[in-house]
């Protein structure tokens, strides 16, 4: 089973552990992650995996998030490498680079 989250939840989700969050003069809350991603894959022979760098934001606080733009977190400056929806679009998870 699929639990979906309303647009309304996401503020109390993050509540507790987010962190300042800006994007595009917009102040918001995330949450930081560090993931795991497949960087390098060789036609299922062998795959070379490294850490990436995460915050998820809530989607309709944030619409307009495009690849390359400035983004604040926590303080500190990174610029939007890619962004993911997750589940049923009311979160997105946006993979960091260096500013």
């Amino acid at each position: 089973m699929t639990i979906a989250f309303r647009d309304g939840d996401v503020s109390a989700l993050f509540a507790d552990t987010g962190v300042p969050v800006t994007i595009d003069g917009t102040l918001g809350v995330g949450l930081v992650d560090e993931n795991d991603q497949i960087i390098v894959s060789n036609a299922g022979r062998g795959e070379v995996v490294g850490g990436v760098h995460t915050v998820t934001v809530q989607t309709s606080k944030f619409p307009a998030i495009t690849n390359g733009m400035s983004i604040v977190v926590d303080g500190v400056t990174y610029s939007v490498r890619q962004k993911l929806k997750e589940g049923d679009a009311a979160l997105t998870k946006i993979l960091l680079g260096s500013a």
